[in-house]
């Protein structure tokens, strides 16, 4: 059985290995996505310390990774298109399983998880990263616009109000 928790310090080198199956995966189908060095050890050790790593795990291994925070990204601040509202909002960010284990609903306990702390959740991908698209489409995402990382990198913004909320 798979269960989610909050990840922590010893966690780290096996999320680093799903990180690196994913950027192979992306660099594999010609997804331009996480193929200049982010996000690395840096990016997840901020996400530790931000208290907003959390990790997939079946029989005591880790197998999916997923930064989920009610916080403000200012990536998010514009957009060309528009959000469903301008309420509080978590982010899903650095959302991703290992190999052995995709296709068997961990994304969507990620958003599940997400969900609980925010009735509006927002995330991002790259329009060529097709599974990810697919996947917060199945899970009730609405594409909202385009919006830009800071480095100037178009990505479709994605929101989820969940049922009750605003």
């Amino acid at each position: 059985m798979t269960t989610i928790r909050k990840a922590d310090q010893k966690d780290l080198p096996a999320v680093l290995e799903i990180i690196n199956q994913a950027k192979r995966y992306f660099a594999s189908q010609k997804i331009p996505q996480w193929q200049t060095g982010y996000p690395d050890e840096i990016d997840i050790q901020e996400d530790l310390d931000r208290d907003g790593g959390y990790v997939a795990v079946e029989n005591h291994e880790v197998v999916g990774y997923c930064f989920i925070k009610v916080m403000t990204d200012h990536n998010y601040d514009v957009i060309e298109g528009q959000w469903l509202n301008d309420q509080p909002y978590a982010v899903m960010h650095r959302t991703c399983i290992h190999d052995s284990c995709k296709g068997q609903g961990i994304a969507g306990m990620f958003i599940e998880t997400a969900c609980g702390l925010c009735d509006n959740v927002r995330a991002d991908t790259h329009e060529k990263n097709a599974s990810m698209r697919k996947m917060l489409e199945n899970h009730g995402f609405i594409a909202c616009g385009t919006v830009y990382m800071e480095d100037g990198t178009p990505r479709i913004g994605y929101q989820k109000i969940r049922k009750g909320g605003n």
